[in-house]
């Protein structure tokens, strides 16, 4: 869904398309080549052809019905391939929403070129379109009450459109109807996944407070030396000492209590830095790149080392393509991460 567009063109790209009003009845049939503008009028959305207006309402599909229907949509500077079908509604704001109704494997495979494209594995494929799928089944109704069941952002799963990579569509239809089930609860678990756990994955409960028997902490030596591993971030003493003090009240006065926060080491993962000062908040407000580092002393300036990329918790990317491309099946790899 797309809750800021203002008009949009869209160009039928292969198949057979009904436009279809509220009540599912056929208004016309476009094919391949054909070609639409869609925008708001008034109190209803226009749909113009390069010949004719030809309907107007505040809602309507347009619905695949030919052997492989694949639309063009144009919407400001992006343009994009989709499958299947599309419903578009006009918004109070004289905005509107665009739902892609997609069936699920065709869905999957343009999250993993979204995500993870720039992989070139195809057993890693395969590790993403189970972790993709059922995180898609787990969370179907996250949006519930907005009237669909998947964003395409970050904050459910990123979706491009249509996947145009052979290798996915592979990788995605040789594990089709897979995912990972809690043999405890019988249901999805929660297929989370980061950019590079820095040699140790987290714990469910040390980043979001709730344990959770299959994101368990793992030695991840796959991950180790791969693109997003260590990071670094200079700040001055007095910086470092202020935000202490502002936001958690530390004793910056105390030389004892200075020692601690200005040289600090994590040879396993840890959630505090000092007390009840939690490393996640300290990622967030410093938008480090992990909450697995290490602080020293440079002159009047402190310098946090890091190793990883993201929360941590789950596969780590860069540690399950590595392993991909180390012999490691799809299943071995989806076993190692998530217990």
């Amino acid at each position: 869904a797309d809750k800021t567009i203002h008009s949009t063109d869209i160009v039928i790209f292969s198949g057979t398309y009904q436009l279809q009003d509220t009540a599912g009845q056929t208004v016309k049939l476009f094919n391949k080549g054909d070609s639409l503008h869609i925008a708001p009028l008034h109190y209803d959305l226009v749909i113009l052809t390069k010949t004719d207006t030809i309907f107007c309402s505040k809602h309507f599909k347009l619905r695949g019905v030919g052997f492989l229907n694949i639309f063009q949509l144009k919407a400001g500077k992006s343009i994009r391939l989709y499958d299947d079908d599309l419903s578009i509604s006009l918004r109070v704001d004289k905005t509107m929403w665009l739902f892609n109704e997609v069936e699920l494997e065709h869905y999957v495979a343009g999250v993993v070129q979204s995500e993870a494209g720039i992989a070139k594995n195809s057993e890693f494929y395969k590790v993403e379109a189970v972790a993709a799928r059922t995180y898609t089944l787990k969370n179907i109704t996250k949006h519930a009450a907005d009237g669909y069941q998947m964003c395409d952002q970050t904050c459910c799963q990123v979706y491009k459109g249509r996947c145009a990579n052979t290798e996915i569509m592979m990788a995605t239809s040789k594990t089709a109807g897979e995912i990972i089930i809690d043999t405890l609860s019988k249901q999805p678990i929660i297929a989370v996944f980061h950019s590079n756990s820095g040699g140790q994955t987290c714990n469910s409960e040390d980043v979001w407070g709730r344990p959770l028997p299959y994101l368990r902490s793992v030695e991840d030596p796959y991950s180790i030396g791969q693109t997003s591993y260590s990071w670094q971030k200079t700040m001055t003493r007095n910086e470092w000492l202020d935000y202490l003090q502002r936001n958690f009240n530390y004793p910056v006065n105390d030389p004892a209590a200075v020692v601690k926060v200005t040289h600090f080491t994590q040879i396993h993962r840890q959630v505090f830095l000092t007390g009840n000062i939690g490393l996640r908040k300290i990622r967030d407000d410093l938008k480090l790149r992990s909450t697995f580092f290490n602080i020293k002393e440079d002159g009047n300036n402190i310098i946090i080392t890091g190793k990883g990329f993201g929360h941590g918790v789950g596969m780590s990317q860069e540690g399950a393509i590595n392993m991909a491309k180390q012999g490691f099946s799809y299943s071995d790899i989806l076993k190692f991460y998530y217990l």
